[in-house]
């Protein structure tokens, strides 16, 4: 065997290819407003048999007869539960997990083939999209599987899977790429990513050759895909097919081979699609697509008020995956700040705390077993609305529905507990800062506790308290956030120097080490700026200077939008006043606004912030932060965070 993210036996060696690698078994006990919203995740979704078994269901009885995605639900909700189990060590989540793989390769044929589609309409539509996440699935469950041979059994079934496949699909066979005639067949190349993984897992080598078959066909029907990124030149919303989440799916299987082959082209290709992604098409609030689901040049059109659905929460989670998959890759801290825009405010935004059902499904479907499900599926960023629609919604044959925004979403919190701490040959990397524990092991295999106390994202001290069973010398780097300006640190009460990216603490560390990380939460004023001006760099980052496409939407440039650390602040009609009116914020020459805490607040929710924004007129604006505002999904809650100004 090969390797599987750094688990920590001798089957799984440690990926040489990264700069940083994650120990399966750290363990976190975490506090806060993380910690609350990973438990609400687990309890009213994952840890639910009927769901799984519906969603198994889809497969034992050919569901996709129209050309469907139902088979995508399983496995997008499996890799988000395993992902869960790490952070939370549920171990009734991991029993319900066991039975619904069990399950699964129950509902396999004579010759190990599982699909929601029959074998008339095989190799079409959705169906290799669905038996991706089928695979995904088995496989993010080995990563936390106790059972040797359960995972022989698991290992067995997606073997049988592939061969499957390899029998009609592969070089001088039908051609993955053109299996579907959605997106140029980029859902279906997609699945380089689970491929790699099998090879990994066994070593054998026709994966690989099945891999290298999906990688050099570029990942369309009818053009390469890494020739144009190689190229350099284009961002991704001027490619000839823009669909953001299959896109970037396929790089992610792309960064993958690279591993398991270590051509640097594949490479160099994952990381200029990466920059030219966040450079063209990453918003305020840490997602792409600002018309649908599409790239479309999202970092300069996010502040129009003529855009309709946009910022789907699966692409959300999958810039996130995306960004932890390069972390690892570059040890470059950039990706992380963009994870953590993504966490704080799109994501967080997007689970549906107040169990709301999605307000016109009734009118459209009035024969349906209402529920809410727990994730909405696309976010407003000038003033508009959540749950203005399911993505990805498909009804299964008793009448129950679901969503791929739905199913992706666990994923996203679950992810915190691999970003959070990261490890290298030298020590670790501490990423993510919330208020807990970390317990992992040393570069010499000591026991080490990071015992973090901070309310961060709101405060701006993070107190790391070292606790060591033995005193050592290693690396520990922390991440300085770009936005950041006047970071301090203290070391044993002795000043630090920083600088940009990591900081980086090389010492002889000793039980009760006590480090002090003082961060930059003053709030700044951020504006459109017009299309065509020279965008402001920060060590390679854009800096939060936005443009705006005036030229399509002239109300673009009076908008203003407020950031305060990691988080966005939002407007809300709850808050005392209407989103739709004008105002005009009182921001100091340096840029940022002094906002107050209010001594009483107006929000009638909870919330991870709340402030008040000093007007021109002498008056003050009730703000939150964006992730907790709109969660009614009606007028009464219609919100913004790009705030139209006067």
């Amino acid at each position: 065997m090969i390797a599987l993210y750094g688990k920590n036996d001798a089957n799984f060696p440690r990926l040489e290819t990264d700069v940083f690698f994650v120990d399966f078994d750290n363990k976190y006990t975490n506090n806060g407003y993380l910690n609350e919203m990973a438990e609400y995740i687990k309890d009213f979704q994952l840890k639910n048999p009927t769901l799984w078994e519906r969603f198994v269901y889809q497969f034992r009885h050919d569901a996709d007869f129209d050309s469907g995605w139902r088979g995508e639900y399983w496995g997008k909700m499996m890799r988000g539960a395993c992902f869960v189990y790490s952070l939370t060590r549920d171990e009734e989540l991991y029993a319900i997990l066991k039975k619904t793989v069990y399950d699964m390769m129950e509902s396999s044929d004579e010759s190990g083939r599982i699909s929601s589609y029959d074998k008339s309409h095989e190799f079409s539509g959705w169906d290799m999209w669905s038996r991706k996440y089928v695979l995904l699935g088995m496989q993010y469950f080995i990563e936390i599987c106790d059972d040797e041979e359960f995972i022989a059994k698991i290992t067995e079934s997606m073997k049988a899977q592939v061969d499957y496949l390899m029998l009609y699909l592969g070089e001088g066979k039908k051609a993955v790429c053109t299996t579907s005639r959605y997106w140029r067949g980029l859902n279906a190349s997609s699945i380089l990513e689970p491929i790699v993984r099998l090879y990994n897992i066994t070593g054998e080598e026709k994966y690989l050759e099945f891999a290298k078959h999906i990688a050099e066909k570029g990942g369309m029907d009818s053009f390469n895909v890494v020739d144009l990124v190689l190229e350099n030149n284009l961002y991704p919303y001027q490619y000839p097919m823009t669909k953001a989440y299959e896109m970037i799916s396929y790089f992610e299987g792309l960064l993958e081979y690279y591993r398991a082959t270590k051509e640097e082209k594949y490479k160099t290709a994952v990381i200029y699609f990466a920059d030219k992604v966040l450079e063209s098409d990453f918003t305020v609030i840490g997602c792409c697509g600002s018309s649908h689901e599409l790239f479309d040049h999202s970092t300069v059109r996010q502040a129009n008020t003529t855009n309709g659905l946009q910022q789907e929460t699966c692409v959300t989670v999958t810039m996130m995956k995306f960004m932890y998959q390069l972390t690892l890759l570059t040890g470059d801290s950039k990706y992380v700040d963009a994870f953590e825009r993504s966490l704080y405010n799109a994501y967080l935004g997007a689970v549906n705390t107040d169990k709301v059902i999605e307000p016109t499904l009734k009118d459209e479907f009035p024969d349906l077993n209402y529920e809410p499900l727990p994730f909405d599926s696309y976010s407003p960023l000038t003033a508009g609305l959540r749950g203005k629609g399911i993505g990805g919604f498909k009804v299964m044959s008793d009448k129950h529905y679901y969503g791929c925004c739905a199913c992706i979403g666990s994923a996203g919190i679950g992810l915190y507990s691999k970003m959070a701490l990261m490890t290298s040959k030298k020590g670790f990397a501490l990423n993510l800062y919330n208020s807990g524990t970390i317990e992992s092991k040393t570069p010499n295999g000591n026991r080490v506790i990071f015992d973090i106390e901070t309310e961060y994202p709101v405060g701006s001290e993070v107190k790391i308290t070292l606790s060591l069973e033995k005193d050592e010398k290693f690396e520990l780097k922390l991440r300085n956030p770009q936005w950041s300006k006047t970071t301090s640190l203290l070391v044993n009460g002795e000043s630090v120097s920083v600088k940009e990216g990591y900081i980086v603490i090389d010492h002889a560390f000793k039980d009760g080490d006590e480090i002090v990380l003082c961060l930059d939460m003053r709030t700044e004023a951020i504006y459109p700026i017009p299309y065509g001006s020279q965008v402001l760099m920060n060590r390679g980052e854009l800096h939060y200077l936005i443009p705006a496409y005036d030229e399509e939407d002239p109300l673009a440039k009076n908008h203003i939008a407020l950031r305060r650390g990691p988080l966005f602040l939002s407007q809300e009609n709850r808050l005392g006043y209407s989103v739709d009116d004008a105002v005009e914020v009182n921001v100091n020459a340096d840029g940022y606004v002094d906002v107050e805490f209010p001594e009483k607040t107006l929000a009638p929710y909870k919330n991870m912030l709340e402030v008040t924004v000093p007007l021109k007129d002498g008056g003050k604006m009730h703000v939150t932060d964006y992730a907790s505002a709109g969660k009614k999904w009606t007028e009464e809650s219609k919100m913004a965070v790009w705030m139209l100004t006067k």
